[in-house]
């Protein structure tokens, strides 16, 4: 499935229609250098999703990305141009790059007014997780958003899956995996690169391992099967999100006791819609009678540079000291503070604290990772921006290409690499050429 990131006031994914004009092509018996130095046909921007797909199955993550910046000269429409970004944002979080992935996402806007807004005293910080697991006791249904090229916000799911797992969530719903693409996921325990679409980013990846390994079952929802061709505004939208909900409603009545949690992009997790486009939780809300926990993790995130955040998020940045993804609510009504949301549509907003690169690669990367490995480099003749890719020992052995890293991020000129890992599997380190891979020594 090939989407496309529109980016208004609220982010969102919607459904992009194919195309078969202009596509390079990539079957298995191409030589991958003849494929990239095909430079007389250049795909439209939105079939490079596809594209960088099938070349990390083929040839691995620094690959695609090699592959995909080849192209980028190309697309000087603004339609085109925008498009490109919002490839570029997705693999390179696949690839750790978060810097390289908020760089592409700015292109898409440009930098905010000078308006400045300011928290009142009676406002204060709380850090999210306690306040979450508090504010779930009680909910059958809790819905998360996330921004699709942010793997910052799965790190923050990962972060409570295991309270969650002590509240009686048994079932994790998330977009991006489909169960006719891998049905064996919840027996196997870990995705591989055909498990779904941003399931092969590594913090996905491991989120999803995480709930398999503390018992969850992983379940997909969204998948709508029905060609929509209407050019009505909004029918598209609101069969995509009509079908999502309806599955989520169909396993609740199976299972009526169940509690469950929803992992899902941007706007999906609205439970209250400005217009005819009527978002996947306000319709699970009317058919259910369920009113879900809507918390929001897209709106209070950080941007490449100040001039690119929201007046609220540099106002929180100013007045408090957040050092922890955190809630702001005021002090005496308790009333939670939503920046550009209604009470009505969104239940919590997370604010998350500034990307620190202390070891090298974003800190979130590896966040509730406790075990610090050293990595020896000195005898690995690479280039900086290569891929430093850590699989896990048994998965990298059984599936080969087919295994999604637990951590990945382009390396800096260095001989030596500090990570933190969990403790409790052995490893397999790689180096990620783009054409050629060295494995190093992890101690």
């Amino acid at each position: 499935m090939i989407f496309i990131i529109i980016y208004t006031t609220l982010c969102h994914l919607f459904a992009f229609p194919g195309s078969a004009t202009h596509v390079v092509p990539l079957e298995s018996k191409v030589p991958f250098n003849h494929m990239v130095q095909d430079s007389l046909i250049v795909p439209k921007a939105y079939e490079l999703f596809n594209l960088a797909d099938s070349i990390i199955a083929m040839h691995g993550y620094k690959a695609a990305l090699d592959f995909l910046r080849k192209y980028e000269k190309h697309y000087s429409d603004p339609m085109e141009r925008g498009m490109f970004n919002q490839v570029m944002m997705t693999y390179q979080s696949f690839c750790g790059d978060t810097k390289a992935a908020l760089n592409y996402e700015a292109q898409l806007s440009p930098g905010r007014t000078q308006e400045v807004y300011e928290f009142s005293e009676n406002f204060i910080t709380t850090p999210a997780n306690a306040f979450i697991i508090q504010k779930s006791a009680d909910k059958q249904v809790v819905m998360f958003n996330e921004a699709h090229h942010r793997p910052q916000h799965r790190a923050f799911i990962r972060s409570l899956l295991r309270d969650f797992y002590s509240l009686g969530f048994r079932t994790l719903f998330v977009e991006a995996y489909f169960e006719n693409q891998d049905s064996l996921l919840n027996d196997r325990g870990y995705p591989l690169q055909n498990t779904g679409t941003y399931t092969k980013e590594p913090v996905f990846g491991d989120m999803l391992r995480e709930a398999k390994k503390l018992g969850f079952t992983i379940a997909s929802y969204d998948n709508d099967t029905v060609t929509c061709n209407s050019t009505e505004p909004f029918v598209c939208n609101n069969q995509r999100e009509k079908v999502a909900a309806e599955n989520i409603v169909s396993f609740l009545k199976a299972n009526p006791k169940a509690k469950v949690l929803v992992a899902a992009g941007y706007a999906h997790i609205i439970k209250k819609s400005d217009d005819g486009w009527i978002k996947m939780a306000e319709q699970f809300k009317s058919i259910s009678g369920i009113d879900p926990l809507s918390i929001d993790l897209v709106g209070m995130a950080e941007r490449s540079s100040a001039a690119h955040e929201n007046k609220f998020y540099s106002a929180a940045h100013k007045k408090y000291d957040i050092k922890v993804p955190s809630i702001i609510s005021d002090r005496t009504t308790r009333q939670v503070f939503l920046s550009n949301y209604r009470p009505e549509q969104i239940d919590l907003q997370v604010v998350f604290p500034r990307t620190k690169y202390t070891t090298g690669y974003a800190d979130w990367l590896s966040d509730g990772y406790q075990k610090e490995f050293i990595i020896e480099l000195s005898k690995v003749n690479f280039t900086p921006g290569d891929l430093l890719q850590i699989y896990i020992k048994n998965e990298a052995e059984a599936h080969e290409k087919q295994a999604v890293p637990i951590l990945q991020f382009p390396l800096s000129n260095i001989k030596q690499q500090k990570v933190l890992l969990p403790g409790d599997y052995s490893y397999k380190v790689v180096v990620d050429h783009g054409t050629t891979k060295s494995s190093a020594i992890l101690h």
